[in-house]
C-alpha cells in the first residue's frame, strides 16, 4: 500500500524505483496496480487503474530485483515501511501488506 508524493508525470506498471527498507535497498518493479484512491476518483476506490498520479493512495504489487528483507505491517512495523526513491527524491512512501517469500533451497544444486 503506497502514497504517491509530488511527481512530474504518472506512474505505470513496469516503473522501477529504488525501494529502501531500513538499511536494505533494491530496485523494485511495479508488476500490478490493484486499486487507487484520490481526487480523481472522488475518494472512492478505483479497481485496476492504468496509472498513478501525485497525491494518490494505491495498493500495488512490487517485485524486488535483488534480495530485500521486509515483513508485513502486522508482524513488524519497522520492517514494513518502504521509501521508494528515483534519482535524488522520494517518489512514494508505503507499507508492506503481504509478502511472498522466495524459497532459497530450490535453486542450488548438490555439491559432490
Amino acid at each position: 500500500q503506497i502514497q504517491v508524493l509530488d511527481i512530474p508525470n504518472e506512474i505505470k506498471v513496469g516503473y522501477s524505483p529504488i525501494g529502501f527498507v531500513r538499511c536494505g535497498r533494491s530496485a523494485c518493479r511495479i508488476s500490478k496496480l490493484k486499486w487507487k484512491m484520490g481526487k480523481e476518483t472522488g475518494g472512492k476506490k478505483m479497481e485496476d487503474p492504468h496509472s498513478l498520479k501525485s497525491n494518490e493512495m494505491a495498493q500495488c504489487s512490487f517485485q524486488p530485483q535483488q534480495p530485500l528483507v521486509c515483513d508485513t505491517f502486522k508482524n513488524c512495523e519497522g520492517l514494513s515501511r518502504v521509501a521508494f526513491m528515483d534519482g535524488n527524491g522520494v517518489v512514494m512512501l508505503g507499507k508492506v501488506v503481504s509478502c511472498e517469500r522466495k524459497e532459497e533451497g530450490a535453486a542450488g544444486g548438490k555439491k559432490k
